[in-house]
């Protein structure tokens, strides 16, 4: 494929600016593998953009030799360290690229991943998000193939919204996808919950679903490597964790442009979720004053 993918719709080649937000913590043992494969990339409009979370082992020594090799590498050095939520959140912004993907410091992605996703997204406009199946590298050995096609051929917000709100399979795969930045700036970024960062992924990708379409490439593109400190491995999933999960998702879906009407359908799914099939009376009042 040539260097610039050709927009369906007009005659100038299109060849957005892409940044590759590598958020990090602690990440020495392992990043290299993905700065690799970022160097990697058949995309040459790349950027990378390294946030270190203030680490206490030697991810800055390898990020900083890195970015000695490769000029269009940027790196965030923190004052303090934020989380991942606020980490993440504060690359998004400051991502000079149209379009933007989540290299995570556990992460690998093929060399043609951008290229191929850049493809995809050219050829929906109606697409805010770009995503590939996946092979993860489980704790005790297995590697796992994960595939999210649950929103294929959905072209209604609603109708992707009752994915999202459902938390299906492998929901979380698209948020290793190539998205676009106007969408990072409609959603306003990734939400906490009541429970802090728990999963806060769900609400972020449940965000992006209600405003454009997810496209798949069926092909694997990225790889996961689980380690020991993985934060998801050290999430509890308890129930009072799930609940206040739900409730954000409440609040997603009432921050969407969704007309109300929609919104109260996907809001009391939800709630629903949480509750059971009859919701308390203040819930009731909550949805009342929400507009719902």
């Amino acid at each position: 494929m040539s260097d610039a993918i050709r927009a369906t719709d007009a005659t100038a080649p299109w060849n957005p600016l892409v940044t590759a937000l590598v958020p990090t913590y602690n990440g020495a043992a392992f990043i290299q593998r993905t700065l690799d494969s970022l160097e990697a990339q058949t995309w040459p409009n790349l950027e990378i953009l390294i946030g270190d979370d203030r680490s206490t082992d030697d991810t800055l020594d390898v990020v900083r030799r890195f970015a000695e090799r490769h000029p269009r590498t940027r790196i965030v050095e923190r004052d303090e360290n934020l989380g991942w939520l606020r980490n993440s959140n504060d690359l998004m912004d400051r991502a000079a690229g149209e379009l933007q993907f989540f290299a995570f410091h556990d992460d690998v992605v093929a060399p043609t991943y951008v290229e191929r996703l850049v493809a995809a997204l050219a050829a929906n406009e109606h697409a805010v998000l770009a995503f590939s199946d996946m092979h993860v590298h489980e704790l005790d050995g297995r590697l796992e193939l994960h595939v999210f096609d649950e929103l294929e051929g959905l072209h209604s917000p609603v109708e992707r919204g009752r994915v999202m709100v459902s938390r299906p399979g492998f929901w979380w795969v698209p948020n290793r996808g190539l998205f676009r930045t106007t969408a990072f700036r409609e959603v306003g970024g990734i939400h906490p919950n009541e429970q802090g960062e728990y999963s806060a992924d769900w609400t972020w990708l449940l965000g992006l679903s209600l405003i454009g379409e997810f496209v798949r490439v069926p092909e694997v593109l990225c790889t996961k490597h689980y380690t020991a400190g993985s934060l998801s491995k050290t999430w509890p999933h308890d129930l009072d964790q799930v609940a206040a999960l739900r409730r954000s998702g409440v609040a997603e879906v009432r921050r969407s442009s969704l007309p109300t009407r929609k919104k109260a359908v996907l809001a009391g799914y939800l709630m629903r979720r949480v509750y059971g099939r009859r919701l308390p009376g203040g819930v009731k009042r909550v949805f009342r004053r929400m507009g719902l």
